[in-house]
């Protein structure tokens, strides 16, 4: 089964990562963190009463891992950080290997010898030590930026991480995971899809954010993205994909959902339409009655 977008559930996932190809090289973000363990692990770099991040509790938003899934163009797995409500997420490419943990810890599997974040575990409890807490902190030229929190005997380090590992090993001492508030207002994309358009052509669509418009390697917000295609519908038989994003509908410049519902529901009956799709620019014809 091939990925094409990244709002697929987590069976679709592991159908087509867990049992497919393994990524064989170790990631250089693991192994920076082994070796600060290693090092913490001495004592020497344990800060007795040592201050938290420096945010205060008001600067920092919870967050949940929602979801995972692909991008469509470059199959590059994303990661998707929600809020209390549900309503918003914080979406975050990552590795496949990252993933693959990720994914591992929500389902609860367990491998025959342990991998590399199992490793890192291991060292932790070891040496009676836990996750305190994860923050992502910032996001600067393309790149976020990730703080563990590390406990033990009373003792703190921190320790800097890309939010993809740090994510893993939230989920495997079961700790909480922060997103500052200001990057999550200026990142977060809305997660509840919106089904106005479900019938009868069968799209649902999702609002094009600066992040998402990053993820797909496309250089504008001014779009909308294609959420999902339901089988066997109009919008099915006209080729239109998941991940594909809408420029230009009924010679009219596609804005936002309002913009592509009006040419939609009140088009003609065929209506011709620009797309982006993996990094080329189509034409497409759609069948609207």
């Amino acid at each position: 089964m091939k990925v094409e977008y990244i709002w697929w559930n987590k069976e679709s996932f592991v159908g087509c990562w867990i049992m497919g190809k393994r990524k064989s090289k170790l990631p250089l973000g693991i192994i920076r963190i082994s070796i600060v363990l290693l090092l913490t692990l001495t004592g020497t770099a344990w800060v007795k009463n040592a201050a938290a991040v420096p945010f205060d509790e008001g600067s920092l938003l919870e967050v949940k891992v929602r979801r995972l899934g692909f991008n469509s163009v470059n199959n590059q797995p994303i990661v998707f950080l929600s809020d209390s409500g549900g309503e918003r997420a914080l979406p975050i490419c990552i590795g496949l290997f990252e993933a693959s943990a990720i994914y591992s810890e929500i389902q609860g599997i367990t491998h025959r010898r342990p991998l590399t974040h199992d490793l890192v575990e291991r060292i932790i409890h070891a040496s009676a030590g836990k996750i305190r807490r994860v923050i992502i902190t910032h996001h600067k030229d393309g790149i976020y930026y990730a703080t563990m929190e590390m406990e033990r005997n009373g003792f703190l380090v921190e320790i800097d991480a890309r939010p993809s590992d740090s994510i893993v090993m939230a989920l495997k001492f079961d700790s909480p995971l922060y997103v500052t508030k200001t990057l999550f207002e200026e990142m977060a994309v809305l997660i509840r899809e919106t089904n106005d358009l479900n019938e009868p052509y069968g799209l649902t669509l999702q609002e094009l954010t600066e992040p998402l418009a990053e993820c797909f390697s496309f250089g504008s917000t001014r779009g909308v993205l294609v959420s999902d295609v339901r089988k066997g519908s109009p919008a099915e038989r006209d080729g239109i994909k998941r991940g594909d994003i809408f420029i230009e509908a009924g010679a009219k410049s596609i804005e936002d959902i309002a913009s592509l519902k009006e040419v939609i529901t009140t088009g003609t009956r065929t209506v011709q339409a620009t797309i982006f799709r993996k990094s080329q620019v189509l034409s497409i014809t759609l069948h609207l009655k």
